[in-house]
């Protein structure tokens, strides 16, 4: 058929539905856009606690929707010893499969797609050798960054040694790939630098996250308060659990001495015995709710203390979306281009965040001015219908060629 829609083969490291997290969302989102231009059979690992769950709704957007097993992700003694024991990272190990690669070599020979779209550099070895068709690799953190940040901070101390060297094992491997790709997709053009500069041969091009604006927006009839903040993540991904063990001990007590009314809502997957032990009068840990929109849309203020991780970050433009107003590390807010004191307010320091959080309650007026200001700014730049039009060009390039 000549006008039949080009075919992507898309190969990702989790199941993209429910979309409770980052990468699942990103999945689930580019899928749901892309699909009325591309033919997709998507390929994902499920671990046994995914494939509990419901993830039927994805064959709406794919012609073909194929789950390979993976095995639960050790625990913490367990992953040390697979450390120690191998020059390659141990993402790298997890996320490989004989039935994976053997899986990809029959979709290709049986369907002959037109491109392949792999998510995250640890998934690429997965390929076949020679299978000859152009892959677009996208990049949703710069993994070797993201825990050299972590190696840092981690807590325990002890912990620190061992993430370091998982990072410095990245730095070789990851850039690696990116050479090996036909293209590499890139966040944001912070990411893009900093793929270029360690990997000089690769073709470099932005495919970012970005937020269903229609989805997540303003709601008239609820009203802020203007005590509380939210926050949320899956907090089996380490930046998120140190976010908020940070904000506990450094900055909420410098809240709590001029607001003693200032409240924490934590949102998301998993909370750690850690988070979980930080349960008082003042936090509130709700674990996974099936819409965080009232939330978002009744608190005061979205808080994004992150000190560790890459990439850009999903929580910050469904806040802003639902004209919440935002007070984020600088690190926190990586890649997005926002601007200080009119899409949201940054800081760096404790004392500076507390300023941030403690101006915010003060003048609820400023923090609406930044919330109708940050939502504009999120339509604008970073809805999923440009995100999903940069991959599309991408394919193009890529089947151009």
């Amino acid at each position: 058929m000549a006008n039949a829609k080009p075919h992507v083969l898309m190969l990702t490291p989790y199941l993209p539905y429910p979309p409770v997290s980052g990468g699942r969302m990103r999945t689930y989102n580019l899928v749901k856009n892309l699909s009325t231009d591309f033919r997709i059979t998507l390929v994902s690992f499920g671990r046994p606690e995914e494939r509990a769950l419901d993830y039927t709704p994805m064959a709406d957007f794919c012609e073909d929707f194929i789950v390979v097993d993976r095995a639960s992700s050790p625990g913490t003694l367990q992953a040390a010893l697979m450390s120690l024991t191998s020059p390659k990272p141990i993402t790298t190990r997890l996320y490989h499969t004989d039935e994976m690669t053997s899986t990809l070599q029959r979709i290709i020979n049986d369907q002959k797609p037109d491109v392949i779209h792999v998510e995250s550099f640890y998934m690429f070895q997965n390929l076949p050798d020679g299978h000859g068709i152009p892959v677009l690799m996208s990049e949703p953190a710069i993994e070797y960054l993201a825990w050299a940040r972590h190696a840092k901070v981690a807590q325990p101390v002890y912990t620190r040694p061992g993430i370091a060297v998982e990072a410095f094992k990245m730095r070789f491997a990851e850039p690696n790939v990116w050479e090996s790709a036909d293209m590499v997709g890139a966040m944001s053009d912070i990411d893009a630098k900093i793929i270029q500069k360690a990997a000089p041969k690769a073709t470099v091009t932005l495919t970012p996250n970005g937020v269903d604006v229609n989805f997540f927006n303003t709601n008239v009839a609820i009203e802020r308060d203007n005590v509380t903040a939210v926050y949320m993540g899956d907090y089996k991904y380490f930046p998120n659990t140190d976010a908020i063990t940070y904000f506990a001990h450094e900055i909420l007590p410098l809240v709590r001495q001029r607001k003693p009314d200032f409240r924490l809502t934590l949102l998301g997957k998993d909370p750690s015995p850690e988070l979980l032990a930080l349960q008082s009068d003042t936090i509130t840990v709700t674990g996974l709710v099936d819409d965080t929109r009232p939330y978002l849309q009744s608190s005061a203020m979205f808080i994004c203390p992150l000190r560790s991780g890459s990439g850009t970050r999903f929580k910050l433009m469904e806040a802003l979306a639902c004209g919440c107003p935002v007070v984020s590390t600088s690190l926190g807010c990586e890649g997005l281009g926002a601007v200080d004191g009119e899409t949201m307010l940054i800081r760096d320091t404790p004392q500076a965040f507390a300023d941030g959080i403690i101006d915010l309650m003060d003048n609820p007026v400023k923090g609406q001015q930044i919330g109708t200001a940050g939502r504009a700014w999120v339509v604008q730049h970073h809805a999923w219908e440009h995100s999903a039009t940069l991959v599309k060009q991408a394919y193009e390039r890529l089947m151009g060629r």
